[in-house]
């Protein structure tokens, strides 16, 4: 595509619109037939709240002081929020992140097999652990509770979009968890080479969720006592690669490859300290298996989309409702998607700063009501 100055703001006010009306087509409301305020409304306040770092009572207020247009309050918008239920919630985020599928599709970016990672986010809570949907965690951030949710990202390039995300609480099933992620990403006809996981997914039933859906699969391993003494014989036979075979009682219920790499760093005076473990379905041997560390090692240790998404596009709360959170956590996702679908676009220069300041000057500089004739079929998305 050749780009100039005119063609990019194009695109840019294109994508820009679409940050909103996907939100707004995907989500829907229970608006009554004489109401002031419809979906659009309601998804300025939480757009301009995710990228100002706001609460949505601030995000209002400001709004109000700022323009001379009226502009729902904070008890509208988490009043129709609240009338959604998780699934709801969840069904809406999947329908949107179809739609940006769609555009990827059209960049050629997910016209052949993509590596995906699969991943627990926490978001820290200092609230009563006994809140529903809270989770006891490790310490962080002056907590050992949290909000937890597993994605399914796509890696593409030197970033990952995320593609499905459910929340998890105490009662969660970690297998059931994963077996949704990867159904979901059939769905999307995403086609999926190989699964990343980190070593929390290290079990006999997360293995046949992947030996199910037909998928190669790389991790670390957990050092166990049977991993440990593996590495010990890895490190006096120089064969880096052997059988893990879970087993119930004599029977073998599910194996896998596992491979050892020695950090050549590491001062660690016991043998099994100094190595890294993973564990794989792909086809490893001593001489290649440097390969497949390294494929790990450069895809899970991309630029995290949470990384930035938790600086830039999280609206503030001090919210105990389980609904709640989960709605602003899956806008934040969204939209960082929608940046990166922009970043792609118009290259790695195309900081998140710039993005955040094209979207507050849509929203501010233009009347509430003309975003009432935004509507942006995904059809007409024709420059990508």
């Amino acid at each position: 595509m050749k780009r100039g100055s005119g063609n990019n703001k194009k695109i840019l006010n294109q994508i820009n619109k679409l940050a909103l009306t996907l939100l707004a087509s995907s989500i829907s409301f229970i608006i009554g037939k004489n109401a002031y305020y419809n979906t659009i409304d309601i998804m300025k306040i939480v757009v301009y709240s995710s990228i100002r770092k706001l609460s949505i009572e601030g995000s209002s207020e400001e709004l109000l002081t700022l323009s001379k247009g009226k502009y729902c309050s904070a008890d509208v918008v988490q009043r129709r929020i609240h009338q959604k239920s998780v699934i709801e919630i969840v069904k809406a985020f999947n329908q949107a992140t179809r739609q940006v599928c769609s555009i990827l599709r059209k960049m050629r970016l997910l016209f052949k097999r993509v590596t995906v990672a699969i991943d627990y986010t926490d978001k820290p809570y200092y609230g009563d652990s006994n809140d529903p949907g809270v989770i006891r965690t490790r310490h962080q951030r002056g907590t050992n509770y949290c909000f937890r949710y597993i994605t399914l990202s796509v890696v593409i390039g030197d970033a990952k979009i995320t593609l499905n995300a459910l929340p998890v609480n105490p009662l969660s099933d970690k297998t059931k968890l994963v077996d949704r992620l990867l159904t979901e990403a059939k769905r999307m006809h995403i086609r999926i080479n190989l699964v990343l996981l980190d070593r929390g997914f290290f079990s006999q039933q997360i293995i046949k969720i992947l030996e199910k859906h037909q998928l190669r699969f790389l991790f670390p391993v957990i050092k166990n006592k049977l991993v440990k003494k593996m590495i010990t014989d890895a490190h006096k036979s120089k064969n880096y690669v052997h059988k893990y075979k879970f087993s119930k009682g004599k029977k073998p219920t599910a194996s896998f490859t596992i491979f050892f790499m020695l950090d050549p760093d590491s001062r660690e005076r016991q043998i099994w300290k100094r190595y890294h473990v993973y564990g794989t379905n792909l086809p490893v041997t001593n001489n290649n298996r440097h390969v497949f560390a390294e494929i790990y090692r450069k895809r899970w240790n991309i630029e995290t989309s949470f990384r930035v998404e938790k600086q830039e596009f999280l609206t503030q709360t001090t919210s105990k409702s389980y609904r709640f959170r989960l709605f602003i956590f899956l806008v934040a996702v969204l939209l960082y998607n929608l940046w990166i679908v922009a970043r792609i676009e118009f290259g790695e220069t195309f900081y998140v700063r710039r993005w955040k300041i094209s979207i507050f000057q849509m929203i501010y500089s233009l009347p509430v009501r003309s975003f009432h004739r935004m509507e942006l079929p995904i059809e007409d998305i024709s420059d990508f």
